[in-house]
């Protein structure tokens, strides 16, 4: 077996300097919206147990869970998600009187991806979570944040699109075809896979309405604006009666009414892999990357598997995947440049912190040498684009200038 203490495990990275960061004043900016829209921050384990996540509609397959055990025998998992910890927290650990509740997170997540695929086993996402609220307001409360969390952060050309976990099953109530080839139709739909698509509905034609049949063979392709439920609406005799469609038309409208309706599109397609979204869902997408940067949606029946009935909804923004679109934006902040460097020998060390102190304190970002020589500790500031030293022992100032550097006397 190869030595492997020179690399690092499939699925991770190391995340150095400028990029480290980036990311860490992403995640600050999200944090400070969120705490500024009244939400409270947690922080869940890192391991939970296996029983956590093994639920009817596991919402994580268990082949995408890194699984040990404790020194007792039990099954532990990774954290394979946020908001199932979430939920386990509400229903365990928040007086019911404290409902409506936000809360907010900024965590790392562990899943078992595919080599080949591009994607990370360990990532960091950051979102919220609305405990307690089940009308439409809850909704519209965590779009509204994703939105202003994705603008606040500079992130331009971004869509979030919306849907409902409900339609398809809504729209597959009356339909004659058992529970395996409904998931086959699902998964068809999920996939856009269109020509496959059409050729299952030819097949099945005799079990099918013809015009539910219609919107099936179009929902891959039915997102837009406010029109596309109109034509959905028009297209199915029993519209009045889909709830989906209603919540789906009321949230955009509400979005319209702030502003904001720029930023949704509505996708009747949309099909969310996590089985636990009961409701509303949606997905936030921008030009630069493939994936998506944010998704949520409604879970109310999440936290009936923790002992508790409580309705939720919240979001994730997926923080590798923002900052390597920032990236491509042009948009990432870098780090501030060491403006000083202060040189001193050991004997004069405290007056090198010391005068470090007094830099520090009017703003200036500077270091003292670790170098025991001014030459060493010149050439250094030219390494790290640094056009200013102090030597503390001589009290003088060196300065890069277009001749090179130049001295004059340093008053304390």
């Amino acid at each position: 077996m190869p030595n492997l203490n020179n690399y690092i495990p499939e699925g991770t990275r190391d995340i150095l300097f400028n990029e480290c960061y980036s990311k860490i004043q992403i995640e600050n900016l999200l944090r400070d919206v969120y705490k500024n829209y009244g939400y409270h921050e947690i922080i869940s384990p890192t391991l939970e147990f296996y029983d956590v996540f093994n639920m009817n509609d596991q919402p994580i397959s268990q082949e995408k869970m890194f699984k040990l055990f404790d020194n007792r025998g039990r099954i532990l998992v990774l954290r394979a998600d946020m908001t199932t910890p979430i939920a386990r927290i509400a229903a365990t650990k928040i007086k019911k009187e404290m409902f409506p509740m936000k809360l907010c997170y900024s965590q790392n997540i562990f899943r078992v991806n595919e080599i080949l695929n591009g994607k990370l086993s360990e990532f960091t996402q950051s979102g919220i979570e609305i405990l307690g609220s089940h009308e439409i307001r809850g909704d519209v409360e965590a779009i509204y944040t994703g939105i202003e969390a994705l603008k606040k952060i500079g992130l331009e050309d971004f869509k979030i699109e919306i849907g409902d976990s409900k339609f398809f099953k809504e729209l597959t109530e009356t339909v004659n075809l058992d529970e395996s080839k409904k998931e086959n139709l699902r998964m068809l739909i999920q996939n856009k896979n269109i020509s496959a698509l059409k050729e299952f509905l030819d097949d099945n034609k005799e079990n099918i309405d013809k015009n539910i049949s219609i919107v099936l063979e179009k929902l891959p392709e039915l997102f837009g604006g406010k029109e596309v439920i109109i034509e959905t609406q028009k297209l199915l005799n029993n519209a009045d009666n889909m709830t989906s469609l209603k919540c789906i038309k009321d949230v955009y409208e509400v979005m319209d009414k702030l502003g904001l309706s720029k930023y949704i599109s509505v996708d009747l397609g949309m099909l969310q892999n996590l089985n636990y979204y009961s409701g509303l869902i949606f997905r936030g997408y921008c030009m630069e990357v493939g994936d998506s940067i944010l998704s949520g949606g409604r879970y109310d029946k999440l936290i009936e598997n923790f002992g508790d009935s409580l309705p939720a909804t919240g979001f994730a923004i997926n923080v590798d995947i923002v900052l390597e679109a920032l990236r491509l934006q042009e948009k990432l902040t870098p780090d501030k440049a060491i403006e000083k460097v202060v040189f001193c020998d050991i004997v004069n060390l405290n007056k090198g912190y010391a005068l470090l102190k007094t830099i520090n304190r009017a703003g200036v970002k500077a270091e003292v040498a670790l170098f025991d020589s001014e030459e060493e500790a010149l050439e250094y500031c030219e390494r790290v684009d640094c056009y200013c030293l102090i030597n503390v022992i001589d009290k003088t100032e060196h300065k890069m200038g277009i001749n090179g550097w130049s001295k004059k006397e340093y008053k304390f």
